[in-house]
Protein backbone atom coordinates (compact mmCIF):
# COMPACT_ATOMS: atom_id res chain seq x y z
CA UNK A 1 0.00 0.00 0.00
CA UNK A 2 2.49 2.48 1.16
CA UNK A 3 4.08 1.81 -2.80
CA UNK A 4 1.36 2.58 -4.87
CA UNK A 5 0.32 5.51 -2.36
CA UNK A 6 3.48 7.33 -2.88
CA UNK A 7 3.94 6.70 -6.76
CA UNK A 8 0.04 7.64 -6.88
CA UNK A 9 0.91 10.89 -4.79
CA UNK A 10 3.87 11.53 -6.09
CA UNK A 11 1.86 12.34 -9.87
CA UNK A 12 -0.79 14.56 -8.40
CA UNK A 13 1.89 16.61 -5.83
CA UNK A 14 4.51 19.08 -7.86
CA UNK A 15 6.74 21.34 -6.35
CA UNK A 16 5.67 24.44 -4.22
CA UNK A 17 7.29 27.08 -2.54
CA UNK A 18 6.90 29.42 -0.30
CA UNK A 19 8.12 33.30 -0.23
CA UNK A 20 8.30 35.04 3.36
CA UNK A 21 8.30 38.68 3.64
CA UNK A 22 10.27 39.14 7.06
CA UNK A 23 10.97 42.36 9.13
CA UNK A 24 14.78 41.38 8.73
CA UNK A 25 14.99 39.38 6.16
CA UNK A 26 12.84 37.91 2.76
CA UNK A 27 13.37 34.21 2.28
CA UNK A 28 12.42 31.68 -0.25
CA UNK A 29 12.25 27.98 0.24
CA UNK A 30 11.31 25.22 -2.47
CA UNK A 31 10.31 21.92 -1.76
CA UNK A 32 10.33 18.88 -4.21
CA UNK A 33 7.18 16.85 -1.89
CA UNK A 34 5.90 18.47 0.58
CA UNK A 35 4.19 15.64 2.43
CA UNK A 36 6.85 12.83 2.02
CA UNK A 37 9.61 15.58 2.69
CA UNK A 38 9.98 19.04 4.67
CA UNK A 39 13.73 19.62 3.39
CA UNK A 40 13.87 22.48 1.04
CA UNK A 41 15.58 21.58 -1.96
CA UNK A 42 16.38 25.61 -2.48
CA UNK A 43 16.66 27.90 0.25
CA UNK A 44 17.78 31.61 -0.40
CA UNK A 45 17.44 35.02 2.32
CA UNK A 46 18.48 38.72 1.59
CA UNK A 47 18.93 40.46 4.18
CA UNK A 48 16.98 43.70 3.65
CA UNK A 49 15.91 45.38 6.70
CA UNK A 50 11.95 46.26 5.64
CA UNK A 51 11.37 47.10 9.12
CA UNK A 52 14.42 49.23 10.04
CA UNK A 53 13.59 51.81 11.90
CA UNK A 54 9.51 50.98 11.88
CA UNK A 55 9.34 52.33 15.56
CA UNK A 56 10.28 55.39 14.80
CA UNK A 57 8.31 56.22 11.53
CA UNK A 58 6.13 53.64 11.58
CA UNK A 59 7.01 52.97 7.90
CA UNK A 60 8.65 50.55 5.99
CA UNK A 61 12.55 51.30 5.21
CA UNK A 62 12.59 52.60 1.68
CA UNK A 63 15.68 51.19 1.27
CA UNK A 64 15.31 48.09 2.64
CA UNK A 65 11.81 47.89 0.03
CA UNK A 66 13.76 48.86 -3.28
CA UNK A 67 15.78 45.93 -2.59
CA UNK A 68 12.95 43.66 -1.44
CA UNK A 69 11.35 43.78 -4.76
CA UNK A 70 14.64 43.56 -7.37
CA UNK A 71 15.43 40.44 -5.01
CA UNK A 72 10.98 39.57 -5.27
CA UNK A 73 12.46 39.84 -8.92
CA UNK A 74 14.96 37.43 -9.10
CA UNK A 75 13.10 34.66 -7.19
CA UNK A 76 10.22 35.08 -9.51
CA UNK A 77 12.27 33.80 -12.29
CA UNK A 78 13.71 31.20 -10.47
CA UNK A 79 10.16 29.57 -9.94
CA UNK A 80 9.37 30.05 -13.85
CA UNK A 81 13.03 28.03 -14.34
CA UNK A 82 11.69 25.45 -12.00
CA UNK A 83 8.03 25.36 -12.86
CA UNK A 84 7.18 26.06 -9.38
CA UNK A 85 3.59 27.01 -10.24
CA UNK A 86 1.94 26.55 -6.51
CA UNK A 87 3.31 28.69 -3.97
CA UNK A 88 2.31 31.25 -0.94
CA UNK A 89 3.37 34.52 -0.04
CA UNK A 90 3.61 35.32 3.70
CA UNK A 91 3.89 38.85 5.90
CA UNK A 92 4.88 39.06 8.95
CA UNK A 93 5.33 42.02 11.60
CA UNK A 94 6.46 44.79 9.75
CA UNK A 95 4.66 44.00 7.08
CA UNK A 96 0.80 44.08 9.07
CA UNK A 97 2.70 47.02 10.87
CA UNK A 98 3.92 49.22 8.55
CA UNK A 99 1.31 52.57 7.81
CA UNK A 100 2.26 51.88 3.99
CA UNK A 101 2.57 48.42 3.67
CA UNK A 102 -0.60 48.51 1.42
CA UNK A 103 1.86 49.97 -1.50
CA UNK A 104 4.55 47.48 -1.03
CA UNK A 105 2.35 44.83 -0.92
CA UNK A 106 0.81 46.01 -4.19
CA UNK A 107 4.41 45.67 -5.97
CA UNK A 108 4.78 42.48 -4.57
CA UNK A 109 1.64 41.44 -5.89
CA UNK A 110 2.39 42.97 -9.21
CA UNK A 111 5.59 41.01 -9.76
CA UNK A 112 4.29 37.73 -8.61
CA UNK A 113 1.39 38.06 -9.70
CA UNK A 114 -0.08 36.21 -6.09
CA UNK A 115 -1.66 37.89 -3.66
CA UNK A 116 0.27 38.15 -0.39
CA UNK A 117 -1.16 36.92 3.48
CA UNK A 118 -0.35 39.25 5.90
CA UNK A 119 -0.04 36.96 9.06
CA UNK A 120 -1.63 38.40 12.16
CA UNK A 121 0.64 37.55 15.12
CA UNK A 122 -1.26 34.47 16.48
CA UNK A 123 -1.45 33.04 13.43
CA UNK A 124 2.13 33.33 12.71
CA UNK A 125 2.82 31.83 16.43
CA UNK A 126 0.32 28.89 15.76
CA UNK A 127 2.12 28.98 11.93
CA UNK A 128 5.43 28.50 13.59
CA UNK A 129 3.72 25.71 15.85
CA UNK A 130 2.89 23.97 13.37
CA UNK A 131 6.06 24.17 11.19
CA UNK A 132 7.47 22.64 14.85
CA UNK A 133 5.34 20.04 14.99
CA UNK A 134 6.26 18.42 11.31
CA UNK A 135 9.82 18.54 12.22
CA UNK A 136 9.43 16.33 15.49
CA UNK A 137 7.80 13.04 17.14
CA UNK A 138 6.11 14.39 19.71
CA UNK A 139 6.31 18.31 21.06
CA UNK A 140 5.82 19.29 24.46
CA UNK A 141 6.83 22.80 25.92
CA UNK A 142 6.76 25.76 24.25
CA UNK A 143 7.55 26.85 20.50
CA UNK A 144 9.29 30.39 20.53
CA UNK A 145 10.29 32.13 17.07
CA UNK A 146 12.45 34.64 16.94
CA UNK A 147 12.09 37.08 14.00
CA UNK A 148 13.31 40.56 13.10
CA UNK A 149 10.39 42.29 14.20
CA UNK A 150 8.41 40.22 16.60
CA UNK A 151 8.28 36.78 19.11
CA UNK A 152 5.73 34.63 18.48
CA UNK A 153 5.52 31.87 21.87
CA UNK A 154 3.04 28.97 21.48
CA UNK A 155 2.12 26.33 24.17
CA UNK A 156 2.09 22.80 23.25
CA UNK A 157 1.06 19.28 24.45
CA UNK A 158 1.59 16.29 22.88
CA UNK A 159 1.20 18.30 19.26
CA UNK A 160 -2.05 19.82 20.36
CA UNK A 161 -1.57 23.72 20.31
CA UNK A 162 -3.12 25.50 23.40
CA UNK A 163 -1.93 28.96 24.03
CA UNK A 164 -0.52 31.73 21.21
CA UNK A 165 0.61 34.94 21.83
CA UNK A 166 2.97 37.36 19.51
CA UNK A 167 5.41 40.30 21.13
CA UNK A 168 7.14 43.13 19.65
CA UNK A 169 10.19 41.62 20.78
CA UNK A 170 12.40 41.19 17.19
CA UNK A 171 15.85 41.42 17.28
CA UNK A 172 15.39 44.46 14.27
CA UNK A 173 13.29 46.21 16.11
CA UNK A 174 15.50 46.11 19.79
CA UNK A 175 18.76 46.69 18.11
CA UNK A 176 17.06 49.76 16.87
CA UNK A 177 16.07 50.88 20.36
CA UNK A 178 17.27 55.19 20.09
CA UNK A 179 19.18 54.36 23.75
CA UNK A 180 20.31 51.04 22.99
CA UNK A 181 21.97 49.34 25.97
CA UNK A 182 21.95 45.96 27.87
CA UNK A 183 19.87 46.97 30.87
CA UNK A 184 17.55 49.07 28.62
CA UNK A 185 16.64 45.79 26.39
CA UNK A 186 16.34 43.42 29.29
CA UNK A 187 14.04 45.40 30.64
CA UNK A 188 11.85 45.91 27.40
CA UNK A 189 11.79 41.70 27.63
CA UNK A 190 11.34 41.36 31.71
CA UNK A 191 7.82 43.80 30.68
CA UNK A 192 6.64 41.59 27.74
CA UNK A 193 7.75 38.22 28.79
CA UNK A 194 6.20 38.56 32.80
CA UNK A 195 2.63 39.98 31.19
CA UNK A 196 2.26 36.48 30.12
CA UNK A 197 0.44 34.27 32.72
CA UNK A 198 0.85 30.92 31.36
CA UNK A 199 4.75 30.99 30.95
CA UNK A 200 4.52 31.59 34.27
CA UNK A 201 2.47 28.66 35.26
CA UNK A 202 4.68 26.11 35.65
CA UNK A 203 8.15 24.31 34.57
CA UNK A 204 8.02 24.01 30.87
CA UNK A 205 9.66 20.41 29.70
CA UNK A 206 10.94 21.66 26.47
CA UNK A 207 11.72 24.93 24.38
CA UNK A 208 11.90 24.94 21.08
CA UNK A 209 13.65 27.82 19.40
CA UNK A 210 12.94 28.73 15.84
CA UNK A 211 14.42 31.80 14.02
CA UNK A 212 17.73 32.41 12.05
CA UNK A 213 19.60 34.54 15.54
CA UNK A 214 19.20 31.51 17.25
CA UNK A 215 20.43 28.55 14.82
CA UNK A 216 23.91 30.73 14.80
CA UNK A 217 23.88 30.51 18.57
CA UNK A 218 22.99 27.04 18.83
CA UNK A 219 25.50 26.31 15.87
CA UNK A 220 28.16 28.05 17.81
CA UNK A 221 27.30 25.67 20.81
CA UNK A 222 27.82 22.52 18.53
CA UNK A 223 31.26 24.47 17.26
CA UNK A 224 32.20 24.88 20.37
CA UNK A 225 31.89 22.17 22.53
CA UNK A 226 32.87 20.01 19.28
CA UNK A 227 29.75 17.83 19.16
CA UNK A 228 30.17 15.49 16.01
CA UNK A 229 27.23 15.88 15.16
CA UNK A 230 26.39 18.93 12.56
CA UNK A 231 22.79 18.91 12.22
CA UNK A 232 21.24 21.71 13.63
CA UNK A 233 17.44 20.54 13.48
CA UNK A 234 16.80 18.71 17.25
CA UNK A 235 20.21 19.50 18.49
CA UNK A 236 19.43 19.58 22.13
CA UNK A 237 20.87 20.82 25.18
CA UNK A 238 19.99 20.91 28.75
CA UNK A 239 18.94 24.55 29.94
CA UNK A 240 21.26 25.14 32.39
CA UNK A 241 24.19 24.70 29.51
CA UNK A 242 22.64 27.00 27.02
CA UNK A 243 21.83 29.26 29.79
CA UNK A 244 25.46 29.82 30.53
CA UNK A 245 26.32 29.59 26.98
CA UNK A 246 24.37 32.69 26.25
CA UNK A 247 25.65 34.63 28.92
CA UNK A 248 29.30 34.02 27.36
CA UNK A 249 27.58 35.43 24.01
CA UNK A 250 26.14 38.70 25.68
CA UNK A 251 28.03 41.02 23.95
CA UNK A 252 29.61 41.79 20.28
CA UNK A 253 32.57 41.75 22.41
CA UNK A 254 32.40 38.64 24.15
CA UNK A 255 31.16 37.03 20.94
CA UNK A 256 34.42 38.17 19.11
CA UNK A 257 36.56 36.75 21.91
CA UNK A 258 35.00 33.45 21.13
CA UNK A 259 36.32 33.55 17.56
CA UNK A 260 33.09 32.09 16.23
CA UNK A 261 33.64 30.42 12.99
CA UNK A 262 30.52 30.96 10.27
CA UNK A 263 29.18 34.12 12.52
CA UNK A 264 27.96 37.04 10.09
CA UNK A 265 28.62 40.49 10.61
CA UNK A 266 24.60 40.95 10.95
CA UNK A 267 24.16 38.10 12.75
CA UNK A 268 27.15 39.34 15.82
CA UNK A 269 25.15 42.23 16.43
CA UNK A 270 21.82 40.35 16.77
CA UNK A 271 23.11 37.50 18.84
CA UNK A 272 23.17 39.14 22.11
CA UNK A 273 19.94 40.73 22.16
CA UNK A 274 18.95 36.83 21.24
CA UNK A 275 20.54 35.62 24.16
CA UNK A 276 18.73 38.36 26.51
CA UNK A 277 15.62 36.92 25.44
CA UNK A 278 16.53 33.39 25.68
CA UNK A 279 18.08 33.82 29.55
CA UNK A 280 14.93 35.21 30.26
CA UNK A 281 12.97 32.64 28.88
CA UNK A 282 14.83 30.14 30.74
CA UNK A 283 14.89 31.73 34.19
CA UNK A 284 10.76 32.28 33.81
CA UNK A 285 9.80 28.75 32.19
CA UNK A 286 12.49 27.09 33.74
CA UNK A 287 12.45 24.46 31.11
CA UNK A 288 14.42 21.16 31.62
CA UNK A 289 15.91 21.39 27.77
CA UNK A 290 16.33 23.39 24.45
CA UNK A 291 16.07 22.25 20.95
CA UNK A 292 16.57 23.48 17.84
CA UNK A 293 14.01 23.39 15.17
CA UNK A 294 14.95 24.77 11.36
CA UNK A 295 10.92 24.40 10.21
CA UNK A 296 8.78 26.96 11.96
CA UNK A 297 6.68 29.42 10.23
CA UNK A 298 7.20 29.12 6.41
CA UNK A 299 6.89 25.02 6.49
CA UNK A 300 3.57 25.46 8.95
CA UNK A 301 1.99 28.18 6.82
CA UNK A 302 1.97 25.68 4.08
CA UNK A 303 0.71 23.14 5.88
CA UNK A 304 -3.21 22.91 5.80
CA UNK A 305 -5.15 20.31 7.98
CA UNK A 306 -5.20 17.96 5.11
CA UNK A 307 -1.45 17.36 4.93
CA UNK A 308 -1.05 17.90 8.85
CA UNK A 309 -3.20 15.03 9.36
CA UNK A 310 -1.52 12.89 7.00
CA UNK A 311 1.94 13.95 8.21
CA UNK A 312 0.94 13.14 12.09
CA UNK A 313 -0.07 9.58 11.22
CA UNK A 314 3.31 8.34 9.07
CA UNK A 315 5.64 11.36 8.29
CA UNK A 316 8.54 9.35 9.00
CA UNK A 317 7.93 6.09 7.31
CA UNK A 318 6.79 8.72 4.32
CA UNK A 319 10.08 10.34 3.80
CA UNK A 320 12.24 7.08 3.98
CA UNK A 321 9.93 5.98 1.15
CA UNK A 322 10.21 9.15 -0.68
CA UNK A 323 13.92 9.04 -0.40
CA UNK A 324 13.97 5.48 -1.24
CA UNK A 325 12.23 6.63 -4.65
CA UNK A 326 14.86 9.08 -5.14
CA UNK A 327 18.01 6.89 -4.88
CA UNK A 328 15.92 4.41 -6.91
CA UNK A 329 15.54 1.07 -4.73
CA UNK A 330 11.37 1.91 -5.89
CA UNK A 331 10.56 0.94 -1.86
CA UNK A 332 10.10 -3.07 -2.85
CA UNK A 333 13.44 -4.54 -1.39
CA UNK A 334 13.44 -2.71 2.10
CA UNK A 335 9.95 -3.23 3.17
CA UNK A 336 10.32 -6.84 1.86
CA UNK A 337 13.27 -6.72 4.12
CA UNK A 338 12.00 -5.65 6.83
CA UNK A 339 8.72 -7.96 6.72
CA UNK A 340 11.21 -10.27 7.00
CA UNK A 341 13.01 -9.15 10.01
CA UNK A 342 10.83 -7.38 12.19
CA UNK A 343 9.17 -10.76 13.94
CA UNK A 344 12.17 -10.82 15.69
CA UNK A 345 12.56 -8.08 17.38
CA UNK A 346 10.21 -6.86 20.10
CA UNK A 347 8.22 -3.49 19.42
CA UNK A 348 8.75 -2.28 22.93
CA UNK A 349 12.58 -2.05 22.95
CA UNK A 350 13.52 1.51 24.23
CA UNK A 351 16.90 1.49 23.26
CA UNK A 352 16.08 1.51 19.31
CA UNK A 353 12.34 1.67 19.07
CA UNK A 354 10.57 -0.22 16.78
CA UNK A 355 9.45 2.55 14.36
CA UNK A 356 13.08 2.51 13.42
CA UNK A 357 13.10 -0.78 12.13
CA UNK A 358 11.52 0.47 8.76
CA UNK A 359 14.30 3.38 8.43
CA UNK A 360 17.05 1.23 9.12
CA UNK A 361 15.87 -1.53 6.49
CA UNK A 362 16.06 0.85 3.88
CA UNK A 363 18.83 3.75 4.58
CA UNK A 364 21.00 1.08 5.36
CA UNK A 365 21.13 0.31 1.65
CA UNK A 366 21.99 3.63 0.50
CA UNK A 367 25.24 2.56 -0.89
CA UNK A 368 25.43 3.27 -4.91
CA UNK A 369 27.70 4.71 -6.05
CA UNK A 370 29.74 4.26 -2.61
CA UNK A 371 33.39 2.30 -3.34
CA UNK A 372 34.06 -0.61 -1.96
CA UNK A 373 36.20 -0.15 0.74
CA UNK A 374 34.98 1.99 3.61
CA UNK A 375 32.04 1.76 2.54
CA UNK A 376 30.52 0.94 6.13
CA UNK A 377 32.10 3.96 7.39
CA UNK A 378 30.95 6.50 4.28
CA UNK A 379 26.98 4.30 4.50
CA UNK A 380 27.27 5.67 8.45
CA UNK A 381 27.95 9.28 7.59
CA UNK A 382 25.29 9.24 4.77
CA UNK A 383 22.64 7.76 7.11
CA UNK A 384 22.91 10.17 9.97
CA UNK A 385 23.15 13.10 7.72
CA UNK A 386 19.65 11.81 5.89
CA UNK A 387 16.89 14.82 5.06
CA UNK A 388 14.55 13.29 7.66
CA UNK A 389 12.88 16.49 9.92
CA UNK A 390 11.54 13.57 12.52
CA UNK A 391 14.76 12.19 13.42
CA UNK A 392 16.48 13.23 16.69
CA UNK A 393 19.89 13.59 16.93
CA UNK A 394 19.82 10.29 18.98
CA UNK A 395 17.45 8.74 16.05
CA UNK A 396 20.70 9.34 13.45
CA UNK A 397 22.86 7.89 15.54
CA UNK A 398 21.23 4.56 15.74
CA UNK A 399 20.35 4.21 12.10
CA UNK A 400 24.11 5.34 11.45
CA UNK A 401 24.66 2.22 13.38
CA UNK A 402 23.06 -0.55 11.73
CA UNK A 403 24.01 0.90 8.53
CA UNK A 404 27.39 0.48 9.30
CA UNK A 405 27.45 -2.57 10.95
CA UNK A 406 25.20 -4.01 7.90
CA UNK A 407 27.93 -3.31 5.84
CA UNK A 408 30.99 -4.91 8.23
CA UNK A 409 31.50 -7.09 11.09
CA UNK A 410 30.48 -6.06 15.03
CA UNK A 411 33.71 -6.41 15.71
CA UNK A 412 34.62 -3.11 13.88
CA UNK A 413 33.80 0.28 15.29
CA UNK A 414 33.09 3.82 13.63
CA UNK A 415 34.05 6.99 15.24
CA UNK A 416 33.86 6.88 18.93
CA UNK A 417 33.08 10.14 19.55
CA UNK A 418 29.45 9.47 17.98
CA UNK A 419 29.30 5.89 20.26
CA UNK A 420 29.79 8.79 23.16
CA UNK A 421 26.44 9.81 23.06
CA UNK A 422 24.27 6.66 23.20
CA UNK A 423 24.24 4.17 26.58
CA UNK A 424 25.77 0.42 25.99
CA UNK A 425 22.47 -0.73 26.00
CA UNK A 426 21.34 1.26 22.86
CA UNK A 427 24.77 0.15 20.97
CA UNK A 428 24.32 -3.51 22.06
CA UNK A 429 20.64 -2.93 20.23
CA UNK A 430 22.02 -1.27 17.11
CA UNK A 431 24.24 -4.17 17.55
CA UNK A 432 21.95 -6.54 17.00
CA UNK A 433 19.55 -4.85 14.66
CA UNK A 434 22.73 -4.33 12.60
CA UNK A 435 23.72 -7.84 12.36
CA UNK A 436 20.12 -8.62 11.31
CA UNK A 437 20.61 -6.24 8.53
CA UNK A 438 24.33 -7.67 7.54
CA UNK A 439 22.44 -11.63 7.83
CA UNK A 440 19.55 -10.38 5.50
CA UNK A 441 21.79 -9.26 2.73
CA UNK A 442 23.94 -12.54 2.42
CA UNK A 443 20.50 -13.87 1.21
CA UNK A 444 19.60 -10.81 -1.08
CA UNK A 445 23.00 -11.41 -2.83
CA UNK A 446 21.34 -14.03 -4.37
CA UNK A 447 17.70 -12.42 -4.46
CA UNK A 448 15.45 -10.15 -2.60
CA UNK A 449 12.78 -12.63 -3.63
CA UNK A 450 13.78 -15.36 -0.94
CA UNK A 451 12.36 -12.73 1.83
CA UNK A 452 9.32 -14.26 1.02
CA UNK A 453 10.06 -17.70 0.80
CA UNK A 454 12.38 -18.08 3.85
CA UNK A 455 11.22 -17.73 7.69
CA UNK A 456 12.96 -16.46 10.61
CA UNK A 457 11.46 -15.93 13.88
CA UNK A 458 12.35 -16.68 18.06
CA UNK A 459 11.30 -20.20 19.34
CA UNK A 460 10.46 -20.20 23.00
CA UNK A 461 13.04 -17.00 23.52
CA UNK A 462 15.65 -19.42 23.58
CA UNK A 463 16.43 -20.60 19.63
CA UNK A 464 16.63 -18.40 16.00
CA UNK A 465 15.24 -20.07 14.02
CA UNK A 466 15.75 -20.07 10.01
CA UNK A 467 12.77 -21.76 8.26
CA UNK A 468 13.72 -22.76 5.00
CA UNK A 469 11.88 -24.74 2.38
CA UNK A 470 13.99 -27.76 0.86
CA UNK A 471 13.24 -26.51 -2.62
CA UNK A 472 15.59 -23.40 -1.90
CA UNK A 473 18.12 -25.23 0.36
CA UNK A 474 20.72 -23.48 -2.06
CA UNK A 475 20.47 -20.17 -0.84
CA UNK A 476 21.72 -21.25 2.33
CA UNK A 477 25.35 -20.35 1.78
CA UNK A 478 28.31 -20.34 3.92
CA UNK A 479 27.92 -17.02 4.46
CA UNK A 480 24.59 -16.66 5.55
CA UNK A 481 25.37 -19.86 8.07
CA UNK A 482 27.88 -17.45 9.08
CA UNK A 483 26.18 -14.40 9.66
CA UNK A 484 23.10 -16.12 11.27
CA UNK A 485 25.42 -17.52 13.41
CA UNK A 486 26.45 -13.78 14.29
CA UNK A 487 23.46 -12.73 14.52
CA UNK A 488 22.29 -15.44 17.01
CA UNK A 489 25.27 -14.22 19.32
CA UNK A 490 24.45 -10.68 19.49
CA UNK A 491 21.00 -11.77 20.96
CA UNK A 492 22.02 -14.22 23.26
CA UNK A 493 19.79 -16.93 21.43
CA UNK A 494 21.02 -20.31 20.18
CA UNK A 495 20.24 -20.99 16.16
CA UNK A 496 18.92 -23.57 14.15
CA UNK A 497 18.20 -23.94 10.50
CA UNK A 498 15.12 -26.12 9.83
CA UNK A 499 14.29 -27.25 6.44
CA UNK A 500 10.77 -28.12 5.08
CA UNK A 501 8.98 -29.80 2.49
Amino acid sequence: MIIERALKEKKLINKEAIIDLGSNSIRMLIYDNLLNSQIPIFNEKAICELGKNLDKTGKLDPKGSDFALSVLQRFKRILSNLKVKKFKIIGTAAIREATDSKLFVAKVQKILKKKVEVLTGIQEAENSALGVIIGFQRVNGVVVDLGGGSLELARVEKNIIYEKVSLPLGVLRLFNQPKRNKDKINSIISFYLNKIEWLRKGKTKNLYLCGGTWRTLLNAHIFKTNYPLSILHQYKLPAIEALKFSNRLSSVKLIKSEKLVGVTKSRTNYIPIGSYILSSLIKICDPSNILCSVSGVREGSLINKAYLNILKKDSLNRSVHFIALKKGDFGENYIKLYNFLKKIFPNKDENFPFRLLLPACSLSNFDWGLGTYQRAELVFHEVINSPILKLSHNDRIKLGLVSFWRHCSTKYYPDLEFLKLLSNSEITACRRIGAALRFASSISVISSIFYEKIKIYVANEKTLILKVPKKYSQVISNQVQKRLKSLAEEMNLKQEIVYTD
